[in-house]
């Protein structure tokens, strides 16, 4: 009996606790169960923050930045699915719902903003808007907000950031007001120098705000020498020496790159979403100049009478102009030709050549250096001419008289065997035939006709002086007069 009594108190005792374990066994799962999808509800679900969300859709996630309010904004930069590439973009309406995607276009004005502050932003997002840290991104998104005009935002932002991020943003927006775009860039050359000379070029850098310190790479044709680079102050100015070195034009070229472009690449928000900028490619600058030296011309004179029956001696002069190279002017005149050289000097030297030319013959002259290199191909010189000094016509003069009367003839031409042989004038100068003294006339023979024979009668005893002399025209409108000849009639 005992066994039988003890068992049952010993089963029943063990079975009540058993059910109460197995209720509180089966009740854990399902609370568990019910706190995992409400927590997992309230994490899928979209947070609005004053940026972005955290978690976002599949085409807008943060990037780079600095969480604050308890992860609910986010100040940095994010990454926008565009194009099929990722690309780094802030927020400038951080009060707005983010956007599921966007497109970026490409504007020089953003709306609703001025020109200057479009500047400004673009040469903050050119200048620092790939940042490379949480530190630098925050700061970039803080310049930004700035610049635009959000300035409560970034108020309210700026209590909960470091001090290093908030002197950081400032220094940005201190950048982007003096250094925004767009640049011009200018090339001034002091002259032309020739082969052997020197001349100094100034470079001037200008954006809206003045000029700026930057790199300028320098170019140029083969034939002058200068340096590859030069740097512009604060200012933006630079000068550099350049040399020629060779004949020919001279083209010199300056460039500045990595300058800040004066576009930015905008998206296009709804009224209810956020807008989103990125940065354009910065851009270059480039101006250019060229030249051809010129050399000095020659000058010549000559006198032109009848004593040098239309070869006159014309003195040639030539000045070489302070240089580092020798030089050398060759003159041509009919089938002739000298050459003048000149020594490198530091000071303007001239010579004189006397050469024998002929009427109608043209003059010219060219000059050459000799440099490092060799001697230069010839460059012409300015001053050429064609000389104007014909030969003076010959006269023949006839004369016949007997004990009553006189005859006197007279043409241009020659005298053979008692006979007169006018002349035809071949050439393109008027000739005329001039008479003075007991009988006064002139008689003009043109280009391409024949002089005609002039007689006259002449009373015998008159004691009676002609005076015969004959000219031709020249270029310039002048005559060239033969020495006069007398003539005595009985």
């Amino acid at each position: 009996m005992t066994g039988r009594r003890s068992a049952p108190r010993h089963h029943g005792a063990s079975r009540r606790p058993s059910r109460v374990l197995l209720a509180v066994a089966v009740r854990w799962p399902i609370a568990l169960a019910a706190t995992l999808a409400l927590l997992g509800t309230l994490l899928t679900a979209p947070l609005r923050t004053s940026v972005a969300s955290p978690a976002g859709s599949a085409r807008m996630r943060p990037g780079l930045g600095t969480w604050l309010s308890g992860h609910t904004t986010f100040v940095g930069y994010y990454l926008a699915l565009v194009g099929g590439k990722w690309v780094k973009v802030y927020c400038v309406s951080p009060a707005k719902r983010t956007p599921s995607h966007i497109g970026l276009t490409t504007v020089t004005r953003l709306s609703s903003t001025s020109t200057a502050v479009s500047g400004e932003l673009a040469e903050t997002l050119a200048a620092h808007g790939n940042a490379a840290s949480a530190h630098q991104a925050a700061a970039v998104s803080q310049a930004l907000n700035y610049e635009i005009g959000n300035r409560a935002a970034v108020a309210q932002r700026s209590r909960s950031l470091s001090r290093s991020v908030r002197s950081l943003a400032m220094r940005y927006v201190a950048e982007a007001r003096r250094y925004r775009g767009g640049y011009q860039l200018g090339l001034h050359l002091s002259g032309a120098p020739l082969p052997g000379q020197s001349g100094h070029a100034t470079v001037t850098l200008r954006g809206p705000r003045g000029g700026r310190a930057a790199r300028i790479t320098v170019s140029s044709t083969r034939n002058v020498s200068l340096p590859a680079s030069v740097r512009t102050d604060a200012a933006g100015r630079a000068t550099f020496t350049y040399r020629t070195t060779s004949t020919g034009e001279v083209r010199i070229g300056a460039a500045a790159a990595a300058l800040p472009p004066g576009t930015l690449r905008a998206s296009a928000p709804s009224r209810s979403t956020q807008r989103m900028l990125s940065w354009s490619p910065a851009v270059s600058a480039h101006a250019s100049a060229r030249y051809r030296g010129q050399v000095a011309g020659m000058s010549a004179r000559y006198e032109c009478s009848s004593t040098c029956d239309g070869n006159p001696v014309a003195m040639l002069t030539a000045c070489a102009a302070a240089g580092t190279y020798p030089s050398s002017i060759t003159y041509h005149y009919g089938q002739e030709a000298h050459e003048v050289d000149f020594p490198a000097s530091r000071t303007r030297h001239c010579q004189d050549w006397p050469a024998r030319v002929h009427d109608r013959d043209t003059v010219t002259a060219s000059w050459r250096f000799r440099t490092p290199s060799g001697w230069t191909a010839p460059v012409p010189a300015g001053g050429s001419f064609t000389v104007d000094c014909p030969p003076v016509p010959p006269v023949a003069v006839v004369v016949s008289y007997d004990c009553h009367s006189a005859g006197f003839t007279v043409l241009l031409g020659r005298q053979s065997g008692g006979q007169l042989l006018p002349l035809r004038n071949e050439t393109s100068h008027e000739m005329v035939l001039v008479l003075d003294g007991a009988r006064s006339a002139r008689f003009l023979v043109a280009p391409g006709a024949t002089a005609a024979p002039q007689s006259f009668p002449v009373d015998c005893g008159s004691a009676a002086v002609i005076q015969v002399r004959a000219g031709v025209q020249r270029g310039n409108g002048t005559y060239n007069y033969g020495a006069p000849a007398r003539v005595v009639l009985p």
